[in-house]
């Protein structure tokens, strides 16, 4: 009775992460769609007319919080469309890329812009129409692929320490941890060799030979050379916790021996 109940606590709260990163993963895919939304007006709006515009704010703005300071612009500009005033403040649609002292240096205030309108909505307006912004869709994307990655992870943790019956998307996890493992298997968990085999394939990525081969040197420096840095790593402060035991363990037998008689 009580592994039966252990069970379907942990199937619950299995259950309960799956839902949170299906969450997750669901709001990536609202800023994918809020993305390609934000796209289709930046294509169409370098159809737009063009009219003279004043830029009447443009300013950096500093907020200050535990993990440091970030910096955002502020710019506004005036239009006047059919003698009617309008106000905006989109540089590019979907959002730029430029730093915040980057824009206000390129928009200045009291500076003279163009601006680009949609005719059938004079309010909406753009300073550099035509320019595609991808950074929702990014972010989306960035959102989706770890919610699927964690709930995958996270699902087979879980299924294994159940100890459920294994299904198909368990054997191919498996399979995908042993074919990860196995160059360093390869190398038995030498650091050097592992940094050789990284070493050469970054360098076969930069010949220009055969995609296949190039490609595949480059996923395979990328993924291994991650691995290898965080080995080496773990390695480095192993090395640096034996230190200060191995100093503890002479400071405790100096006063030790200055304790006797």
């Amino acid at each position: 009775m009580k592994v039966d109940k252990e069970l379907a606590e942990g199937r619950m709260q299995r259950h309960a992460l799956l839902f949170i990163w299906a969450v997750i993963g669901t709001i990536g895919l609202l800023f994918c769609l809020y993305g390609q939304y934000q796209l289709g007006w930046a294509r169409a709006s370098a159809h737009w007319p063009v009219v003279s515009g004043r830029v009447i704010t443009s300013k950096v703005t500093t907020h200050t919080d535990e993990e440091g300071t970030t910096y955002s612009d502020k710019i506004k500009y005036v239009y006047t469309v059919d003698e009617a005033e309008y106000q905006s403040g989109i540089v590019v649609i979907g959002g730029h890329e430029y730093s915040a002292h980057n824009v206000v240096a390129r928009y200045p205030l009291g500076a003279k812009v163009s601006v680009a309108y949609d005719p059938n909505k004079p309010s909406r307006a753009v300073l550099e129409p035509g320019v595609e912004s991808y950074g929702y869709q990014t972010l989306g994307l960035s959102m989706m692929l770890g919610a699927l990655f964690m709930a995958t992870l996270f699902n087979f943790i879980f299924r294994r320490a159940l100890n459920e019956e294994k299904n198909t998307l368990d054997h191919l996890l498996i399979l995908l941890f042993k074919m990860v493992a196995f160059p360093i298997t390869v190398c038995k968990g030498n650091l050097w060799v592992l940094g050789g085999m990284v070493g050469l394939s970054v360098w076969l990525s930069s010949l220009e030979i055969h995609p296949v081969l190039t490609n595949g040197s480059a996923i395979f420096g990328g993924l291994y050379g991650v691995i290898w840095v965080l080995m080496l790593w773990i390695c480095f402060m192993a090395w640096l916790y034996e230190l200060r035991d191995r100093a503890m363990e002479r400071q405790a037998a100096k006063q030790k021996r200055k304790s006797k008689p």
